[in-house]
């Protein structure tokens, strides 16, 4: 099976995955909502053991550590700057809700950055950074 047929398989499983959680949802039936999914996760997992793996060479994993990494500053900044914004508009309106998004905006932010720190520790221990 070729990857563009792989990936065709998958969006296709996800696709009735969500027709059928979404009739399931029309129709308040959980149990056919739950086993809909596990069918789907099934057919998933199929899918993907006659698949054969893709050797991966260097460039796939620095471009997909740019990616990761971009990725990470864009939202990390968006959070912040989010939330710094919901919290000052929350303080001038009395709105305690809007505040509290903000909050929550900024706690996340703070999340991401120290996931990332401590992962970044991590990796750069294991291969050899400094020590």
């Amino acid at each position: 099976m070729s990857y563009k047929t792989f990936i065709k398989l998958r969006i296709l499983i996800g696709v009735l995955i969500a027709i059928i959680v979404a009739v399931a949802a029309t129709i308040n039936d959980f149990y056919l909502a739950i086993t809909g999914v596990l069918i789907g996760v099934l057919f998933m997992f199929l899918v993907k053991s006659k698949f054969k793996k893709v050797i991966v060479d260097e460039r796939v994993i620095a471009v997909s550590g740019k990616a990761s990494r971009m990725t990470y500053v864009i939202v990390t900044l968006f959070l912040a700057i989010a939330g710094l914004f919901l919290i000052l508009s929350g303080r001038g309106d009395g709105n305690i809700y809007v505040e509290s998004i903000g909050v929550l905006f900024s706690y996340l932010a703070m999340l991401l950055i120290a996931v990332y720190s401590i992962s970044y520790h991590y990796f750069n221990k294991k291969y050899g950074g400094d020590k």
